[in-house]
């Protein structure tokens, strides 16, 4: 019995957060499809959106794949599951913050009495929200790769 509640929870506590980083990979890229259906001529942060955040989203997805091999291996690999984790971290979370940056400035280019402005507001707002986390996450990851002590 209890053999079987470890193997229970060492298969739903991986699958829980491969669905919690699928679902925040979706957030990313509806945010970045959101903030690229505005019909603005000449738009600079429209290049940087659909450049670097798949770039950001490509590195996290990396990251899931290598603490994936890592974990089903139960070795550590190259990258090591920390480097692993600090990709995806730090790539979702890079992927977010100019996201959430190229929200703040869409948001101020639309007229303030209009309802999409709050919608772009509010989900500025909720990637901001979101990459702290995952910025201090990384940056953690980073410390404890280096031997640095925190």
């Amino acid at each position: 019995m209890v053999r079987a509640a470890i193997t229970f929870g060492e298969i739903l506590t991986p699958l829980f957060f491969y669905v919690v980083i699928a679902a925040y990979m979706a957030f990313v890229l509806a945010s970045a499809w959101q903030f690229s259906r505005r019909p603005e001529p000449g738009r600079t942060m429209r290049g940087i959106n659909l450049t670097l955040v798949p770039l950001g989203v490509l590195v996290a997805l990396v990251g899931v794949l290598a603490a994936s091999f890592n974990a089903f291996s139960q070795q550590e690999g190259t990258p090591s599951t920390i480097w692993a984790i600090v990709m995806v971290a730090l790539g979702l979370g890079g992927a977010s913050l100019l996201l959430a940056a190229e929200g703040f400035i869409l948001r101020s280019r639309v007229p303030a009495s209009s309802a999409e402005r709050r919608a772009i507001g509010l989900r500025s707002l909720s990637l901001i929200a979101t990459t702290v986390p995952l910025v201090v996450l990384g940056s953690l990851f980073v410390a404890i790769a280096l031997r640095i002590p925190v």
